[in-house]
């Protein structure tokens, strides 16, 4: 049995160098048509920390692409019961996308404000009266994520959280990523309020010098006024009342206090801009909306109520 694995793990990654030579050669005649008829037949891989605002940004991605895996990496929330929340809320969606526990920081910075923020975040913003730690284990994340990319032909990954995992799965799914889009800002523009890059800053860095090997990179962010694009009660109260977006409304509304008048749409406005580049400007090494808040939001409750046969 550990042959025929071992077999057929070197003969995805031999396909998977081939594919990005390939892919290296398309890109010419794909730069000029924005990338939108092959959106559909890209396949999605998102890392995250499950933050409540990761939740809002799961609920753009899908429909509207392949996700193929969740990596849960600690940060936010723990690997183990992150993994079981986002699993829950996946499954509102009917998404059979393996749900995978990633790793955490060696040491990681003390925050007073982590300990609550978590609490609620594995109990999907206390809409949950308890949570329970995934059973899956974090030793099998590279060959999980190889199976669940088998097929993929072009491959996107969506970073909503801290880097600790993707600095070992990214060397071996890069020849078939397109492109890397991440929440927040790269190492040489990081500031003490990324929390993603500073909760783990030795894989932050490491993840940096990682990215310049790949094709695409877009690291997506707000401005830094702490006061603009802040999600709104009346953005959430437009969300469909069915699946996805319906659970996606009770979890919020089970606790305002988590993200009304404190937090902004970082996470969702990163997941906006792997559906809509062309809503965003580059602002130095990073991207941020070249839409107002309004329009913004207005982009985000659409893609958030997409069914399939949008």
């Amino acid at each position: 049995m550990a042959t025929n694995l071992f077999e057929w793990t070197r003969g995805l990654v031999h396909s998977c160098m081939v594919l990005g030579l390939c892919v290296s050669c398309a890109d010419l005649a794909w730069a000029g048509d924005g990338d939108h008829r092959h959106s559909r037949q890209t396949c999605l891989i998102v890392d995250t920390d499950v933050a409540t605002d990761d939740y809002r940004a799961f609920a753009v991605v899908f429909p509207n692409r392949d996700l193929r895996a969740v990596v849960v990496t600690e940060g936010i929330s723990r690997a183990p019961n992150g993994s079981t929340a986002i699993a829950l809320f996946l499954a509102s969606g009917q998404s059979l996308a393996p749900v995978i526990p990633g790793l955490s920081a060696a040491t990681p910075p003390v925050y007073d404000w982590l300990p609550g923020a978590r609490e609620a975040a594995e109990l999907m913003n206390h809409l949950l009266n308890a949570s329970a730690p995934f059973a899956a284990s974090s030793d099998q994340l590279k060959l999980s994520l190889l199976a669940a990319v088998r097929g993929c032909q072009r491959l996107d990954v969506l970073v909503l959280g801290p880097w600790s995992s993707f600095i070992e799965y990214a060397p071996m799914l890069r020849p078939i990523t397109h492109r890397v889009v991440a929440s927040g800002r790269p190492p040489n523009e990081n500031n003490a309020a990324n929390f993603n890059c500073v909760y783990d800053q030795t894989a932050c860095d490491k993840a940096g010098e990682l990215l310049r090997k790949f094709r695409h990179v877009a690291w997506v962010d707000l401005p830094l006024d702490q006061m603009t694009y802040p999600p709104t009660e009346q953005m959430v109260s437009q969300f469909a009342e069915a699946g996805m977006p319906g659970l996606l409304r009770a979890l919020l509304n089970a606790d305002k206090s988590q993200w009304l008048g404190s937090t902004r749409l970082w996470d969702d406005t990163a997941a906006l801009y792997l559906l809509a580049p062309e809503h965003f400007k580059a602002v130095g090494s990073h991207f941020e909306p070249a839409i107002d808040e309004e329009t913004l939001r207005s982009e985000l409750v659409r893609a958030i109520n997409a069914t399939p046969d949008d």
